[in-house]
């Protein structure tokens, strides 16, 4: 969450704080706390059945991606096609091994979200290419999680925390880019505060 607030300040700064970025950065916050409520839902068991938290979830991937989307944050380079491609394909394989549930397919729309916004940062210009090189590990290592979730349910305890390494590591590596190009962007336009 702390990485999609530091994305959002990053582009609200860049505006100029116009009411139209502020909206969107809401926007985008909501949907992360929705996905988060949704998805610990489901995994708490707080109310019964998929359907409310999964609905959950899918509001908040379309909260995410609708802003970014509608106002071309996103620039869609080969790369990102790819790793879209490979994030697709991932439910897939799953399908062909044993059946894909809508858990699965929310958690993928959740990550395809999360990968438009990382690739947000890669609009900005005021980054290096040690942050440009950071925000890439990250978006793939997204696309590797996409794949390698499907078999967390299926392993013991401790390999599910291995396999949630590559998540976390993901969205720490996230986080530290938004913050440098925060960092960057404070210093270009003379912030003190």
């Amino acid at each position: 969450m702390g990485a999609a607030v530091l994305t959002g300040l990053v582009f609200l700064m860049l505006s100029g704080f116009s009411k139209k970025w502020r909206s969107i950065m809401l926007l985008q916050l909501s949907g992360v706390v929705l996905i988060a409520l949704g998805f610990s839902d489901v995994n708490f068991g707080i109310i019964r059945g998929e359907t409310l938290p999964s609905f959950i979830v899918l509001i908040g991937a379309v909260l995410i991606s609708t802003p970014v989307l509608r106002n071309r944050a996103v620039i869609f380079s080969k790369s990102l096609c790819i790793k879209c491609a490979l994030m697709l394909m991932s439910p897939a394989i799953l399908y062909l091994v044993g059946g894909v549930t809508v858990k699965e397919i929310l958690r993928l729309f959740t990550l395809i979200s999360l990968l438009f916004l990382v690739n947000t940062l890669t609009s900005v210009r005021l980054r290096s290419r040690y942050i440009t090189r950071v925000l890439e590990t990250a978006t793939w290592l997204l696309v590797l999680y996409s794949w390698i979730g499907y078999i967390g349910s299926t392993l013991p305890q401790c390999y599910r925390y291995v396999l949630l390494l590559v998540y976390y590591t993901s969205l720490l590596l996230w986080l530290f880019g938004a913050g440098i190009i925060l960092i960057n962007l404070r210093g270009w336009l003379g912030w003190n505060a």
